[in-house]
């Protein structure tokens, strides 16, 4: 959300030149206030500005101004622009509250550094704010915006809360995450948060080198390079009014690296083959895989300064093991949608299903899940879901997953995921009888039961299995 900016001086002429300054540099709300005791009702109707106050002025005085505008807006920056360059002066104002002193003639690149960094001021204290009123609601303000996330996690529902707080900001977002833990869907509910007119655009970085990066994000003019025969509106303008979202920002090179940079920082940049620079309109939401942090500042890794720039706002994604509340619900969303889309009856899917899903640690996360859950849709056949199509695509999951596992010590590791004590029983059962060679007298001495109580078990294993 851009500020507004009110800029406060009985000259006119400086009036004009300062807006048309501001208007120059990309700030659409700028108005012009000639009379201070006009201040305060341009104030309650914007809020969310930033002032610029003359300090020697008929009727009301900068200093006057600039008191009532601590006490009664005090987070609202002020950034006094006056002739008086007297030290004292720019003290008493500074310790009253003022954000920043000028002294006419102004410096207009010193005018715009100042207002912008007033304006990110001012983006903190409305999320600060933003965040303490969130902390004393429970419920969504616009759960709509939300609607295409299934949840039931309180992690999940903490980061509703808080974006519901940033939407409004304008400013970057990174989202962290897992693969399959569902940041797109998280930068989408941001976008709808937010409440922007444009469109959601997103992008995948991954193996774009920088003239592809260049070309998707911001265009090219007619002639800019062999075979550009027309003009290419790039990804950026598309996005104007809406949110441009960049997944796999961990994997771009260091030249993507500094043209996005200077994307953010300036809101500008140039479609190839032009001289002429564009302006930015779209917010930024960034996504990478979790472990993104431990590459930040490495030779091959993110810049620290863009890492900072896009952590703006730091979301991070817990995975689907850390949201056992939700397996239920996405179960249920993916069966109904496939038996849907295959036109076959939805499979009922009772606690057993549950269980074997919960025990699973997903490292594929909620991606892995729909796949496990629609490939066994497909083999239901009376209404009933296939627990060994479910097993056995488990199993076979973490065969492939099995060799990226850093811990051989973790019991996952042989499993595929964490062990019911059932299963770990029949598992102990099965060794034991083969390190013994099927001798029940050895294998019970092995696992410290009797031999009539490995008997029974074995009894009654048989008997299920004839079942069955």
């Amino acid at each position: 959300m851009k500020p507004t900016i009110i800029i406060v001086d009985d000259e006119k002429s400086i009036l004009e030149a300062c807006e048309l300054v501001l208007r120059s540099a990309g700030y659409e709300n700028v108005i012009p206030v000639q009379d201070g005791r006009n201040l305060h009702d341009t104030l309650s109707d914007n809020p969310y500005s930033i002032v610029l106050l003359d300090l020697n002025m008929p009727h009301i005085t900068g200093k006057d101004l600039l008191n009532s505008i601590v006490k009664e807006y005090p987070n609202i920056p002020v950034i006094i622009i006056t002739a008086n360059s007297d030290i004292d002066s720019a003290v008493d104002c500074l310790r009253v509250g003022a954000y920043d002193y000028l002294v006419k003639p102004l410096d207009i690149k010193r005018l715009q550094s100042s207002i912008k960094n007033a304006g990110e001021l001012l983006n903190l204290r409305y999320e600060v704010s933003s965040l303490k009123y969130q902390a004393f609601r429970e419920e969504i303000k616009r759960p709509e915006a939300f609607s295409h996330v299934l949840t039931a996690n309180p992690k999940m529902s903490s980061i509703f809360s808080y974006i519901e707080a940033i939407s409004n900001s304008g400013q970057p977002v990174l989202v962290l995450g897992e693969t399959g833990s569902g940041k797109e869907m998280i930068a989408r509910a941001i976008h709808n948060s937010s409440g922007l007119e444009g469109d959601f655009i997103p992008v995948d970085l991954s193996g774009l080198d920088d003239t592809m990066f260049s070309d998707t994000l911001f265009g090219h003019t007619k002639g800019a390079y062999t075979g550009a025969d027309r003009e290419r509106q790039g990804l950026v303008e598309r996005a104007a009014g809406g949110t441009l979202f960049l997944d796999e920002i961990g994997d771009l090179n260091e030249q993507c690296q500094l043209k996005l940079l200077r994307l953010i920082q300036e809101e500008k940049y140039l479609p190839l083959g032009s001289d002429k620079p564009k302006r930015s309109k779209a917010r930024i939401v960034a996504a990478a895989n979790k472990e993104l942090h431990n590459i930040v500042g490495s030779e091959s890794g993110l810049r620290k300064d863009l890492y900072f720039r896009l952590s703006t706002h730091l979301i991070i994604v817990p995975p689907l093991r850390e949201r056992p509340e939700d397996i239920r619900l996405l179960t249920e969303y993916f069966a109904e949608q496939s038996a849907e889309a295959m036109d076959k009856p939805k499979p009922g899917i009772d606690e057993e299903i549950i269980n074997i899903l919960s025990s699973y640690s997903f490292p594929g996360n909620v991606r892995e899940l729909k796949a496990l859950v629609v490939d066994a849709v497909a083999f239901s056949t009376g209404g009933k879901f296939p627990a060994e199509i479910l097993r056995s695509r488990m199993n076979t999951h973490h065969t492939v997953t099995k060799s990226k596992d850093t811990n051989p010590n973790d019991i996952r590791t042989f499993f595929g995921k964490f062990p019911t004590l059932s299963e770990m029983t029949e598992h102990i059962i099965d060794e034991a009888m083969k390190v013994s060679n099927n001798n029940q007298k050895e294998a019970a001495r092995l696992l410290g039961i009797s031999r009539q109580a490995l008997n029974k078990r074995l009894l009654n294993r048989k008997e299920l299995s004839e079942q069955q």
